[in-house]
């Protein structure tokens, strides 16, 4: 038996640096949503005041981490009753101004994007988006808002003193506050 000659060219191409995003442990799936401009800026703007160690990419991942973490509290708060949302909730607002959240502009033009999640992180989205539409006829744009909308809020309220290093810890600290 010969032994197979190894290629030059292989091992050129082994150590080869590769052009573009950088890859990730865990791949993320493209997610199309509709974004006003001030939405992309808010997320620009949270970009600037996160760790070094967190990145804008993060921030849809953190936005439908803090939405799931929420739409449980709800549920557990109706956990006795056949029902997902509390009764009192009969709107998309209502459900902003129960979190105490500024409500949307309904002035501005949305414009089609696409946001990179997590596989677990998709999932909780379409499982919240899910759970609004029944209800409200919410689409996955306004229920991505919604996130959005609470991480800045979360962001400014509980984390301007804390440093985390990844979106696991923020996660806990979702965890840890709202179940």
């Amino acid at each position: 038996m010969t032994k197979r000659k190894e290629s030059t060219i292989a091992a050129l191409l082994e150590d080869k640096p590769r052009r573009g995003r950088p890859r990730r442990s865990i791949g993320r799936k493209n997610v199309y949503i509709a974004l006003t401009a001030e939405q992309k800026q808010l997320m620009k703007a949270l970009a600037k005041n996160l760790p070094d160690s967190l990145s804008r990419a993060d921030i849809p991942d953190m936005a439908v981490n803090l939405l799931a973490a929420r739409m449980d509290l709800l549920r557990s708060a109706v956990a006795d009753r056949d029902r997902e949302i509390p009764e009192g909730i009969t709107d998309l607002d209502s459900l902003y101004l129960l979190w105490d959240l500024p409500l949307p502009a309904k002035d501005s033009e949305p414009r089609w994007t696409s946001i990179r999640l997590s596989p677990q992180q998709s999932i909780e989205l379409g499982r919240a988006q899910g759970a609004l539409n029944a209800q409200f006829g919410a689409n996955r744009s306004q229920v991505f808002a919604l996130g959005l909308a609470a991480l800045t809020s979360f962001l400014q309220e509980e984390l301007a003193d804390k440093q985390y290093t990844s979106v696991n810890d923020v996660d806990r600290w979702f965890t840890r506050i709202y179940l």
